[in-house]
């Protein structure tokens, strides 16, 4: 083990972050306005891999105009995830929480299958969108195609944070998450406050998928553990956090590229969730959550 050896493992760790940090993102902006953990995303982060290759590989399409295609798509599939599998149960039961759990599961399976089917169980490469060869800094080669994906990912994150701190519409969403009770007492459509934040999510995690093909090759099962490590940087942080979401992510992507680079590639993952249990035991609100101050009532038992 060297220094060159564990410095590719962070890089790799950050690459893979920057992937993290979206899908993670994206499932906090579904669970803070709706209280939903929608175990659907995995299935359109997947979606986007196959995009990549469909548009990118098969149709010839620019990187550009394909990120563009899937982010859209991406987007139209979260508003359908949002239409199936949650609104008709709003309302209508007092375990609305668990009945999305097994609504959005039901359809990621549904769908999965669908893919599985029309598009094949096999793996198909995706190019990378910039050159293979090796960047050195330090002498330690790093690969392009990582570093379009760190950027990426900061510019996305920017991107929804500004228009959320920023814009009007962005202030009329925030007071959706704060408080969706008292938004709707003012007069805030609730409804299609929650419909956005699917379509933003969806469109974020569809990117994510984008990013990753090259890494990952696209497939109907090769982005479904992403969805995992996704998941368990917004547990690790603490449900509901946007910063804690960006933060656990990073934790989450320096475990899982530093730990294959210096031993054993397959304990990445279960040190991953250890480190979740034992943060969730010490503090169950996780290490940047503050239980009560975020998202609707459903989730400020966290």
């Amino acid at each position: 083990m060297t220094i060159t050896t564990i410095m590719l493992g962070v890089v790799t760790g950050l690459a893979l972050a920057s992937i993290y940090i979206l899908i993670s993102v994206s499932f906090t902006i579904i669970l803070a306005a709706s209280g939903v953990f929608n175990f659907a995303q995995g299935t359109i982060v997947m979606m986007g891999t196959i995009l990549a290759f469909i548009l990118g590989v098969h149709l010839g399409w620019a990187p550009l105009i394909t990120a563009a295609a899937t982010a859209g798509v991406g987007i139209v599939a979260g508003l359908l995830t949002h239409f199936i599998a949650v609104l008709p149960a709003m309302g209508r039961t007092r375990s609305f929480s668990h009945t999305t759990m097994l609504t959005t599961i039901g359809l990621a399976t549904a769908a999965n299958s669908a893919v599985s089917i029309l598009f094949g169980s096999d793996s198909h490469r995706v190019p990378s969108y910039v050159s293979d060869d090796p960047l050195f800094l330090f002498s330690i080669p790093i690969r392009p195609i990582y570093l379009v994906m760190i950027a990426t990912g900061i510019a996305v994150t920017i991107l929804v944070e500004w228009v959320v701190r920023r814009t009007s519409v962005g202030h009329i969403f925030r007071a959706t998450l704060e408080d969706p009770e008292c938004a709707q007492l003012f007069g805030i459509n609730t409804g299609k406050i929650i419909a956005i934040a699917f379509g933003i999510a969806g469109g974020m995690s569809a990117l994510a998928g984008l990013l990753i093909a090259p890494v990952i090759a696209a497939s109907a099962y090769s982005a479904q553990e992403l969805t995992f490590y996704g998941f368990a940087g917004m547990a690790l942080s603490g449900f509901g956090s946007f910063a804690g979401a960006l933060f656990g992510s990073v934790i989450v992507g320096l475990i899982s590229g530093i730990v294959p680079a210096v031993a054993n590639p397959h304990l990445a993952l279960p040190l991953i969730w250890l480190v979740v249990v034992v943060v969730l035991l010490v503090k169950p609100s996780g290490l940047w959550g503050t239980a009560g101050l975020f998202g609707s009532t459903r989730i400020r038992e966290v």
